[in-house]
């Protein structure tokens, strides 16, 4: 028992002491780091509150003489003298006018501003009638004729018939004419020609008399713009009769790029002859 309280004891007088000693190092270490070392330093210099800055030498006006001030206004005679020269010296020549019937004039100080403003005001107009010029250019003095092409194609490895064709030209209304084609009128064969239908390999046309001895692989159906009547209503006519055609025969519509006729190349025909 006896024992067991000397062993606390001692262990409170170590952990008093352990304690004790880490405080003073830690005081001791602050004590040396933040010790005041103001008294030592050497008194800084006050503040003053205007700048000196210091100007180079290139920068700093030079003081100007009163004479030589009050002649800086002047000209100079021989600056004078020198332009004169020059501008005795400068040819000037006008369009139908020889050049020895120019006389030039000592310019003065008002002629001088008026010569510089000139070219100015010269520059100015032209810029600002350069864009007049050009639109006029750029319209168009009459519009110029144009063609609506669409081709049927037949499916890869196949043809079509001649007689066949001719049956189904036939029945939308298609009459064989002039150049050995057929050729859709507006009313009877003595009307005006809407659109053609040509044969798209050469060349290019049909004969009547051999039409189921012969088969191609596509025809080729174009409209001249302007048409006969409205051109609009034509370019529709015209693609439901090449649409209708191409169903028929079990052909394929395409356009003047030789891709397939859609939605949006229906468009731009469309926009093409609506403008």
């Amino acid at each position: 028992m006896e024992t067991s309280i000397l062993f606390f004891i001692l262990a409170g007088l170590l952990i008093a002491i352990l304690v004790g000693y880490s405080l003073w190092s830690a005081r001791r270490e602050k004590s040396r780091i933040f010790s005041n070392t103001f008294s030592t330093r050497p008194p800084s210099n006050p503040i003053n509150n205007t700048i000196q800055s210091e100007i180079p030498p290139t920068l700093q006006s030079t003081s100007i003489d009163p004479l030589l001030q009050g002649n800086s206004l002047s000209p100079n005679p021989n600056d004078f003298e020198q332009i004169q020269q020059e501008v005795k010296e400068i040819k000037i020549s006008l369009p139908n006018q020889p050049s020895d019937q120019v006389a030039l004039e000592q310019p003065t100080f008002s002629q001088t501003l008026q010569q510089e403003e000139r070219p100015i005001s010269i520059q100015i107009n032209g810029t600002e009638n350069t864009p007049s010029v050009q639109l006029e250019e750029s319209v168009p003095a009459t519009t110029q004729p144009q063609i609506i092409t669409l081709y049927v194609v037949a499916a890869e490895g196949q043809q079509f018939r001649g007689d066949v064709i001719a049956q189904q030209l036939d029945a939308l209304g298609f009459q064989y004419g002039e150049y050995q084609i057929f050729h859709r009128h507006l009313d009877n064969s003595a009307s005006p020609v809407l659109f053609s239908v040509a044969n798209m390999m050469q060349p290019g046309v049909f004969d009547l008399a051999k039409m189921d001895q012969f088969s191609t692989v596509g025809l080729v159906f174009f409209m001249h713009l302007p048409s006969a009547g409205n051109d609009l209503v034509n370019v529709r006519l015209m693609i439901r009769t090449v649409e209708s055609f191409a169903q028929s025969v079990n052909g394929f519509v395409l356009n003047e790029e030789r891709e397939l006729f859609d939605d949006h190349s229906r468009e731009q025909y469309l926009l093409r002859v609506a403008k």
